[in-house]
């Protein structure tokens, strides 16, 4: 429930028209309550704050001029936008676009400008009712006056927004803030049943080994956007059976592919038996969401790969930028310690009777780091400059590695670095400098633990 629930709240969040929906809401319903106000005692009540305006008509007329500006306004925000998100796919690449949609501050302020139109058609619209003898809403045409200099400088300062968020390394940091806010995310939930996976070493089995009775079986193609972990485990217990997944968030499945394994705890061969396991089976799939896309937040290699894009697009030649690539490179290096915390690449799950009902592929370390480097060093294996950061932060992460599988994933890494170097770098200086960064991590050495009593000594 809690991964589909995200899944919906990461939808919310990134549309660009449910903010604005909202604030029209609010304009309307605000006009509404406007009017209905009584109009008499607002005057007495704020004599020298009300606008000095004896006619209706007058009234309307200025709430009509207003209105038409607004609507000029907010079609050149949504003009600049589209300039601004056209730009961003363009040197940024089309991933990108989802962050400025789900930006709070282009959300709010095309709201702002929705909100304010609504609330003066709503005005004009309960004005017109009313004869040209009617008491002047001075209170409406107060708050549309009000709305509309808000209006003015918000323009100003989106204008502004969007100048800064399209710089390079604004989108950097911001897509890093979320790329560690998903993996901390992440890792509140997954560390336990990957700590339990790891103490047991826990395998899975290979898909092609699962007997077709025991299959899961896929029944849509499409991106594995989250697991419903927590249903499945509870599915297994009701039905006295052990599952076993082998896919994970973010893997891409065809209809009719084998995903995991449903193996029942009793001999009950009997029809029933069979029904539960089929109902099971049913179960699994809906507890599976699969969708035409990635989800950034239940994904943690998809937002790896977002940082990866940006500096892939600037490596290429038609971009050519490297520092935007070294930027992204540095700030994948800043949230990779954080990825350090999947240790083993399985996770299970017990129900209350300490039963083992769920063994589920996880993203772990080594899967991270391969998706934050291998494009990026296939990309540059003839610039120095960019390999050169990446054997550094390589060698900052060996000093943070915890297990030796980790060390030798960096070590792998390291490797491939001084090959490419060697391979495709023609100055000998350039070369020596990068293959000696990488040399530093494989020579590494895992640091010894020093006991009380020799320290003491």
């Amino acid at each position: 429930m809690v991964q589909r629930l995200i899944r919906v709240w990461e939808f919310l969040t990134y549309s660009l028209w449910v903010s604005p929906l909202l604030f029209a809401l609010g304009g309307a319903t605000f006009a509404v309550g406007i009017m209905a106000a009584p109009q008499d005692i607002l005057r007495d009540m704020f004599p020298s704050l009300l606008p000095g305006f004896n006619e209706i008509q007058a009234v309307r007329g200025l709430l009509e001029t207003l209105l038409a500006t607004l609507v000029t306004l907010t079609t050149f925000a949504l003009s600049i936008t589209m300039v601004v998100l056209t730009l961003a796919a363009g040197s940024l690449g089309p991933r990108m676009i989802r962050n400025f949609m789900g930006d709070n501050k282009t959300q709010n302020a095309l709201g702002t400008f929705v909100g304010s139109i609504l609330f003066l058609i709503t005005s004009l619209m309960l004005m017109g009712e009313k004869p040209d003898s009617a008491p002047v809403p001075h209170l409406a045409v107060t708050v549309g006056i009000a709305l509309f200099v808000i209006s003015v400088f918000v323009l100003i300062l989106f204008v502004h927004h969007l100048g800064r968020s399209i710089v390079a390394d604004e989108v950097i940091q911001r897509v890093g803030k979320n790329l560690e806010e998903t993996i901390q995310s992440a890792s509140n939930t997954l560390t336990d049943p990957i700590k339990a996976a790891e103490r047991a070493q826990t395998t899975l089995p290979d898909p092609q080994d699962i007997p077709r009775d025991q299959a899961i079986c896929v029944a849509s193609s499409g991106y594995v956007q989250g697991v419903d972990y927590e249903k499945i485990c509870e599915i297994a217990k009701q039905t006295d059976t052990r599952i076993s997944l082998v896919i994970r968030a973010g893997q891409h499945v065809l209809i009719g592919d084998i995903v995991g394994r449903i193996v029942p705890l009793n001999d009950d061969v009997s029809k029933q038996a069979q029904d539960n396991i089929d109902q099971c089976h049913a179960d699994i799939l809906e507890a599976i969401m699969i969708g035409s896309h990635r989800t950034a937040m239940l994904d943690v290699e998809f937002a790896l790969r977002q940082l990866v894009e940006v500096a892939l697009r600037a490596l290429s030649p038609g971009i050519n930028d490297p520092f935007t690539a070294i930027a992204a490179i540095y700030r994948l290096g800043d949230a990779l310690p954080h990825a350090m915390q999947f240790r083993y690449p399985v996770g299970i799950w017990r129900d209350d009777d300490d039963e083992v009902r769920l063994h589920a592929l996880m993203s772990d370390f080594g899967g991270m780091l391969g998706a934050a480097y291998d494009q990026i060093r296939q990309s540059a294996t003839a610039k120095p400059d960019v390999l050169l950061p990446m054997a550094e932060i390589l060698e900052s992460l060996m000093r943070l590695a915890e297990t030796d599988h980790q060390r030798e994933v960096l070590r792998t890494h390291a490797r491939m670095i001084a090959n490419a170097a060697e391979r495709d770098i023609p100055e000998e200086n350039d070369r020596k400098t990068v293959v000696r960064a990488a040399t530093r991590v494989l020579h590494h050495q895992k640091p010894v633990k020093i006991s009380a009593s020799e320290d003491d000594a």
